[in-house]
């Protein structure tokens, strides 16, 4: 009898997946059809690039470091966490001030700050979502699971 822990269904892992897809392309939509000069499509580009990558960097670190006080292994040091919060913080606050000072309707402000904020959230549940399927992958003595087991 096989009692291996599966913390995501194949339905959340699928949503996961298209949620980030959807909130990327959104984002990515929105900033191509911006009736804006180059410069400030490049502005919010990087800056969702930088949003989407520190919530991934943000949610490893955050998890690992829960993980770590209960086995004594730090993998990150206390400096590396503070960098994640501080590019997490940094890249949110640029993204938010970016569209606080965008001369547009405040529809298209809003499109933005809600794409914003779900390409964050889609991230954390991404990050976390492909680290348990992975971590799920393996039995006990580290082994990597059979497909059909």
């Amino acid at each position: 009898m096989n009692t291996a822990r599966k913390r995501n269904t194949a339905a959340f892992t699928f949503m996961a997946w298209a949620a980030f897809i959807c909130a990327f392309t959104g984002m990515f939509i929105g900033i191509y059809t911006l009736d804006e000069v180059l410069s400030v499509k490049g502005y919010y580009a990087i800056t969702a690039l930088f949003l989407t990558m520190s919530s991934f960097v943000l949610q490893k670190v955050v998890r690992d470091n829960m993980e770590d006080e209960h086995d004594g292994k730090k993998r990150n040091t206390p400096a590396f966490t503070f960098l994640a919060w501080i590019a997490f913080t940094a890249a949110l606050l640029g993204m938010f001030i970016g569209i606080y000072t965008l001369d547009q309707n405040l529809s298209v402000k809003g499109y933005y700050a809600v794409t914003a904020l779900f390409l964050t959230m889609s991230s954390f549940v991404l990050q976390k979502t492909i680290r348990d399927n992975n971590e799920d992958s393996y039995d006990e003595h580290g082994q990597k699971r059979s497909e059909f087991e």
